[in-house]
């Protein structure tokens, strides 16, 4: 574990964590094909991940659906596999770090989170990749996907808020009050996704920025 709890590990993967979102943004649809009326939600990746039913998939992908946009999900889909270890792995050194500092074992359940979370997105790209599959007729995947949806966020914003805790700890305040908002978010996009969910997505991709950021510092 003592290369996972190094602070270069830590740098190294969260650069990794940067470059491979750069390079999902620019392969997944960048626009709806037609807005959700009401829904805050503007990512097509998100609402995607969202949807319960096939209206919602439909202003995803358009009626009838576009070839094109289903081919761009599929490969971001597939290239996120990629990404899962990278993200889980990076968030599990964080707290490997803070655990080896302070000689506290209790710090890895915080990174475990992270792998956990990573393992359930694995669920949730299988499931979205058979709904694009058999999208007129989704059936048992579409119900089954808030599962593992609400699980990787859920335990991603744990993470940040276990990184709150161990930064305020630290003295870095301005940091720790960085990845609080995260599990403060979490219900509200839990209980209204179509509201709150973009703004949770954001808020754990703040805390990840937090994370990689004090990784760097602690280098000098």
């Amino acid at each position: 574990m003592n290369w996972l709890a190094d602070r270069r590990t830590t740098v190294v993967l969260f650069g990794l964590v940067v470059l491979m979102l750069a390079v999902m943004q620019a392969v997944f649809p960048k626009t709806l094909a037609a807005p959700l009326p009401e829904a805050r939600v503007q990512s097509p990746v998100l609402l995607f991940e969202f949807s319960r039913t096939q209206v919602h998939l439909d202003h995803v992908f358009g009626t009838p659906a576009d070839p094109a946009r289903i081919a761009a999900m599929d490969r971001g889909n597939r290239l996120d596999f990629l990404f899962m270890p990278i993200y889980g792995f990076f968030v599990f050194s964080f707290f490997a770090g803070i655990a080896q500092d302070r000689k506290r074992r209790i710090w890895l359940v915080f990174g475990a989170l992270g792998l956990v979370a990573a393992a359930s997105d694995a669920v949730e790209n299988t499931l979205l990749l058979d709904i694009t599959a058999n999208l007129s007729a989704p059936g048992s995947a579409l119900a089954l996907l808030a599962w593992p949806v609400w699980i990787k966020f859920g335990l991603l914003a744990l993470a940040s808020g276990g990184a709150a805790v161990a930064l305020f700890q630290s003295g870095r305040r301005v940091l720790a009050a960085l990845c609080l908002p995260a599990p403060l978010a979490i219900l509200p996009a839990l209980i209204q996704p179509f509201q709150f969910g973009s703004l949770a997505a954001a808020l754990i991709g703040l805390g990840w920025l937090v994370m990689g950021l004090h990784a760097i510092m602690r280098l000098r």
